[in-house]
């Protein structure tokens, strides 16, 4: 017996199969869909996120750029007062210096020996010039000078002897280098 098959399953299988194909075709597709979206989502976010960093940054730097701007003008204003305070030390030595040399003079002078008649300071240098019993004791009086704090060096510009009411005495000049400091 001949069978005869009237339905039509390779038709039907062929639309299956091409349903199928279709089917898998479009989840495919929205799969496809879905990760553009979702990659484009993360890289719109990353960017938002990414744009905030360099605004926040930016900020930072406009903060940060004040402050070393008022770091500077705080280490201006620190040297202007250290140099105030600098001047003001300076000229209270100056004040007190020539008080403190005299003094030291005074004390360095032989008093029954010689005797001093003129001082005179310029910033450098101290003039002496005085009368002396003999040379002996202006020798003496320069060895007391060098001792000072603040000579330098004792240098004898002039040395000679007068007559001072009937009396030989020795006239001199020194002249001394001050010491810086």
């Amino acid at each position: 017996m001949i069978k005869i098959n009237l339905l039509p399953y390779r038709e039907m299988e062929k639309k299956a199969s091409q349903a199928k194909e279709i089917l898998i075709f479009l989840g495919s597709f929205i799969v496809f869909i879905a990760c553009i979206g979702t990659l484009h989502l993360y890289v719109v976010t990353r960017n938002t996120l990414l744009e905030n960093n360099i605004r926040n940054s930016e900020r930072q730097i406009v903060e940060l750029n004040k402050i070393v701007g008022d770091i500077q003008a705080f280490k201006e204003n620190k040297i202007n007062i250290e140099n105030k305070i600098a001047l003001i030390k300076k000229l209270e030595k100056g004040r007190t210096f020539p008080i403190f040399m005299l003094d030291q003079l005074a004390s360095a002078v032989p008093t029954k020996d010689l005797s001093l008649e003129n001082v005179t300071q310029t910033a450098t240098s101290l003039s002496i010039e005085g009368k002396a019993k003999n040379t002996i004791t202006v020798a003496f009086f320069m060895k007391v000078l060098e001792t000072l704090p603040f000579i330098a060096n004792v240098d004898l510009v002039s040395s000679r002897q007068d007559d001072f009411s009937g009396i030989k005495v020795q006239s001199f000049k020194l002249k001394c280098g001050i010491k810086k400091g």
